[in-house]
């Protein structure tokens, strides 16, 4: 269990991966989000094959990527759960840092009869920085999650 440092995954934007407007189609977008998440969840946790995604929350599309750009996709642990791990995922231009895309995927582990269960993870909450910012983030997309299924 690694919960120090983060995933980097580099995307090419190509003709293939672009919608009827001529920019990245959000499917492939949001596939590529996913993915990075869950290759940093696997990192952290340690065994991709007990880890499965529950939820992508506050995915934000900022602009377009367009044909020829070359995608960082960056993925670090925001929050940790009894069962779950939330992962904070932003992609950007690799030339100019402009911000494409950022959000957060949950993903639970699981026993082999595909029930949740406890990771083990030890991870305590930031006290200050960008740390703690996800972390309240993630909080704060809980309680909304909260309020929406008692209305």
């Amino acid at each position: 269990m690694n919960t120090s440092n983060f995933t980097t995954v580099s995307k090419l934007v190509r003709p293939e991966n672009l919608n009827h407007h001529g920019t990245l189609f959000a499917g492939v977008t949001s596939m590529w989000f996913v993915e990075s998440s869950f290759i940093e969840a696997s990192r952290v946790y340690g065994d991709p094959s007990k880890i499965v995604c529950i939820k992508v929350h506050g995915m934000k599309f900022i602009r377009p990527g367009n044909n020829g750009d070359i995608l960082e996709i960056k993925s670090i642990l925001a929050h940790v759960g009894k069962t779950s791990l939330t992962i904070y995922t932003k992609i950007y231009l690799r030339n100019t840092n402009d911000q494409l895309v950022d959000g957060f995927v949950t993903f639970v582990t699981i026993d082999e009869n595909g029930k949740s269960m406890p990771h083990g993870i030890k991870y305590e909450k930031p006290s200050e920085g960008e740390g703690l910012t996800l972390w309240n983030e993630v909080e704060r997309l809980k309680h909304s999650d909260t309020q929406t299924k008692m209305n």
